[in-house]
């Protein structure tokens, strides 16, 4: 009996050693997970030393590069609305403009209208039979004969001509009067 205690004792004494060696083994393999940790922490603080310094960076450039692109947008709406404010000013003047280019074809018209009535009445006072010649050619195609008195004196048309005489008389005294035609027989 002897020999297997020995035996036994000699197993337990391994079963022992092989115990301390795995627990020995367990704890240099903690350290070394530690320490792998610890230089992974290491590791990542040194670069958080490197990379917050760039983020901050970044986000600087971000805001910068914003408000560039506000600013290019103000001064694009500036420059947009001073575009509006100079074609509006063009547009009004070229409004003015063609007003008074009109207004200036009607003067001319009022004028030219003004010297040829004057001219035609000048025409008339000298030769009043052009009356009566005037209203025989207005008043119809179709009429081919007209009948009028021998001397001259058209009715209608003295009559016409003695009412603008009587308004022409009241609104000025200077003028001459137009003769009364002698009375029909």
């Amino acid at each position: 009996m002897g020999v297997e205690t020995d035996i036994q004792q000699k197993q337990v004494r391994i079963a022992e050693l092989e115990a301390e060696a795995a627990k020995a083994q367990q704890v240099k393999q903690a350290e070394g997970q530690a320490q792998v940790r610890v230089l992974q922490a290491k590791g990542e603080a040194d670069a958080m030393k490197y990379l917050l310094p760039l983020k901050k960076e970044q986000i600087e450039q971000s805001k910068l590069e914003a408000q560039a692109r506000k600013e290019a947008t103000v001064q694009n709406a500036e420059a947009s609305a001073q575009a509006k404010v100079i074609d509006s000013k063009a547009e009004m003047e070229r409004r003015k403009l063609l007003a008074q280019a009109e207004a200036d074809r009607i003067r001319v018209t009022a004028a030219a209208d003004a010297e040829r009535m004057q001219k035609e009445g000048q025409i008339l006072k000298q030769n009043p039979l052009l009356i009566n010649k005037t209203i025989a050619e207005r008043l119809s195609d179709k009429l081919q004969i007209m009948v009028v008195p021998a001397d001259g004196k058209f009715t209608f048309a003295n009559d016409l001509l003695r009412g603008l005489s009587m308004g022409q008389n009241q609104g000025a005294a200077h003028m001459d009067p137009i003769p009364d035609p002698a009375p029909n027989q």
